[in-house]
């Protein structure tokens, strides 16, 4: 009597968990209640028929199977003799046949190895037709050449790559092999130990999954070239033929192993291939360890600055990483598939880790000029993850917060940078627009939001830019509403009529304000722990006297923008439109450019009209109201074109702008040479 694999692996789960309910068994198996059903009532009918005692099944205790039997003779070979295909299966099985067949194909092949009607067979065909127009391919029909895929040759290889892979990790994995590649035994041996010579000699490990693949993917590529489906030559792929991976890879097509002649191109899509195969070890030379090394660094360390971590024996984990990410940068490259079985769960179980390793391979999109897919993501996840718990440290136990700025960039930077320092044990996940506020996917517990604004999470209301005394009372405030207690306060006066007391204080004025800054600071500075300063412009490359203005007054507000963004529409490096999304932000969410009396910085969306990173200044004589308690009179226009390389300047602003004397110094003044003079002097200013 045939025992088929569901209900074996049936008879296997209560063996081993004992007592099960349907909602456990259909959780655990991801079949559907009749199916669960059905397979149990064969599973006794086997049960009984060997002598084994059945399944049992009460209300309350649900199922439960007390006998005694081995698993192995539950185990359960399947062949296309005896295994009914699945439609995934028998989608799988055509579309490679079609890929790969030398021989006409007809209706009757396709009955003949799966076993099914030819009306299934026909719709089946049908199906697979629609089901993958988008990948550029047509599969046809004619008496002639019976089925075939016409396409790009390009299309068909990334087709046959997502093919193996997933036949190859299907749990039915079997019978769907025999049928494509059941008399290519030999061949497949042959071409397994050529590549693992390969490995002794170059002195890597490939993980099994990945060998196992690459053994089928190099059998598929012959069988195609031996049917006269070849490459084009791609020019970005030349500098690979001065590579031993090339040299060893030419040697082995020309071994027995392989039965078609392989071109220098064909050559080429496989060592590329070798190289971005995962692998558990790896110690080979390679001309470009030092960039590639240098580029998972720069990841490394924009993870801890999105993370605020510290990530121990760092040296150690860029190690663990390179073996990952030497094969990931050439798949990334060259546009080679990589799938990762556990995406969706790591989406699942880690979203926030996942989101912030995501940010952090930003790095590495810029340097290739593409996005990370997110099956790359999830591998790098899963190696910052584990990093994280080996170290005792987690980001679940942290509170997780969002920044919102109605226009989600520029100031709004500064402000993350200076919470992540300031509250270093809640997790900051991102710079948000209201709107985008609105239909975040993420959970958070907090929201710190430059304007008032509707949420179901804690709320705190702050300026663009922090002062001292800010930075204090927020503390204070969020310290209350998590954790039900604030720090004591310190009275500085009396403080310092103690010390005059004991010494003669000559600038009373001065120790007070100077006292004041240390017991409110006791953060380090925003830029210590976040930012690469050497990278980004500083204030005098963006404001100069060509974009510095000094005028008596304006009309209003909007003049007074219109006005300080001449220069920079002038010189072409923002448009009219970012003139008028400036003053529609302001419209739609208030006032919030004004960042401290005095003073406004207007900015929009990159997007929004932004050609290149630029700066202007527009001094007024006499203030405009940007609200009835809003008196403006400078008037700062901040272009910046990404999420951080304006932010060395607009930090050095803030600096400038932090002191009050500098400011009622700057508003007395009517001579630019002043205003240079304090720009010059910030400029050279260090931000650690």
């Amino acid at each position: 009597m045939f025992l088929d694999e569901r209900s074996a692996n049936l008879v296997k789960l209560l063996k081993h968990s004992p007592i099960s309910k349907m909602k456990e068994l259909e959780a655990q198996t991801g079949l559907t209640r009749r199916q669960i059903q059905y397979g149990l009532s064969k599973a006794n009918d086997w049960l009984e028929f060997h002598g084994y005692e059945p399944i049992q099944y009460g209300r309350e205790t649900g199922y439960s199977f007390s006998g005694t039997i081995k698993d192995e003779d539950l185990d359960v070979k399947l062949t296309k003799r005896n295994y009914i295909f699945s439609e995934t299966d028998r989608e799988r099985v055509f579309y490679l046949m079609i890929l790969l067949s030398e021989e006409e194909l007809s209706v009757y092949h396709f009955q003949s190895l799966t076993g099914i009607s030819r009306n299934t067979v026909l719709k089946d065909l049908k199906r697979l037709k629609e089901k993958h127009r988008d990948m550029m391919l047509k599969i046809q029909y004619s008496k002639q050449e019976g089925y075939v895929a016409r396409g790009d040759s390009r299309a068909k290889r990334y087709v046959i790559e997502r093919l193996v892979h997933d036949v190859l990790n299907s749990p039915n994995s079997e019978p769907v092999m025999e049928c494509i590649w059941g008399r290519y035994e030999s061949r497949i041996s042959a071409i397994r130990s050529q590549l693992e010579r390969i490995e002794r000699k170059w002195g890597i490990t490939f993980t099994d999954e990945r060998l196992h693949e690459l053994t089928y993917l190099f059998l598929c590529t012959d069988q195609l070239i031996g049917k006269g489906e070849v490459l084009s030559a791609d020019p970005s792929w030349a500098p690979f033929v001065t590579t031993e991976e090339y040299k060893m890879i030419e040697g082995m097509t020309r071994s027995d192993a392989f039965q078609a002649t392989w071109s220098e191109t064909e050559n080429l899509y496989a060592a590329l291939h070798l190289m971005s195969m995962n692998r558990t070890k790896d110690i080979s030379p390679l001309k470009d360890d030092e960039f590639i090394q240098h580029l998972l660094q720069e990841i490394v360390e924009e993870f801890e600055r999105l993370a605020f971590v510290h990530l121990k024996d760092k040296e150690q984990l860029c190690q663990q990483l390179y073996v990952h990410f030497k094969p990931a940068y050439h798949r990334l490259r060259y546009g080679l598939p990589q799938m990762n079985p556990m995406t969706g769960r790591v989406q699942k179980v880690y979203p926030e880790l996942h989101h912030l390793t995501k940010k952090s391979l930003r790095v590495l999109e810029k340097e290739i000029g593409c996005p990370i897919s997110e099956e790359e993501v999830a591998y790098f996840t899963i190696y910052f993850g584990g990093w994280l718990r080996r170290q005792g440290t987690t980001l679940d136990d942290r509170k997780r917060a969002i920044v919102v700025c109605p226009n989600g960039v520029g100031i709004s930077n500064i402000l993350i940078y200076t919470l992540r320092e300031l509250f270093p044990d809640i997790l900051f996940l991102d710079v948000l627009s209201v709107r985008n506020a609105a239909e975040y996917t993420l959970s958070y517990d907090l929201v710190f939001s430059t304007v008032h604004m509707r949420t179901n999470a804690i709320l705190f209301v702050v300026p663009p830019i922090l002062e001292m005394q800010d930075k204090h009372t927020l503390r204070q405030q969020v310290m209350q509403q998590l954790y039900g207690y604030t720090t004591e306060g310190v009275d500085v006066a009396a403080l310092v009529k103690l010390i005059s007391k004991y010494a003669t204080i000559h600038e009373q004025d001065q120790l007070e304000k100077a006292l004041q800054s240390k017991m409110y600071d006791h953060t380090p500075k925003v830029t210590q722990f976040s930012l690469k300063e050497a990278e980004k412009p500083v204030l005098e490359e963006l404001l100069n006297m060509q974009t510095i203005q000094l005028q008596p007054h304006v009309s209003d507000w909007k003049e007074g923008i219109q006005l300080a963004a001449k220069p920079l529409v002038d010189l072409g490096t923002v448009e009219e439109r970012y003139v008028d999304a400036m003053i529609e932000a302001i419209e739609t969410n208030g006032p919030y450019v004004v960042i401290t009396p005095g003073v406004a910085i207007p900015h929009a969306r990159p997007e929004q009209g932004v050609r290149s990173l630029s700066m202007s200044l527009l001094k007024l004589e006499e203030a405009v109201d940007f609200a009835p308690d809003k008196p403006v009179r400078l008037i700062i226009i901040l272009a910046a074109v990404d999420n951080d390389s304006h932010l060395r300047a607009l930090i050095q602003l803030t600096q400038l702008l932090n002191e009050p004397a500098n400011i009622e110094d700057i508003l007395r003044t009517t001579d630019k040479e002043v205003l240079m003079e304090y720009v010059h002097t910030y400029s050279k200013e260090e931000t650690e």
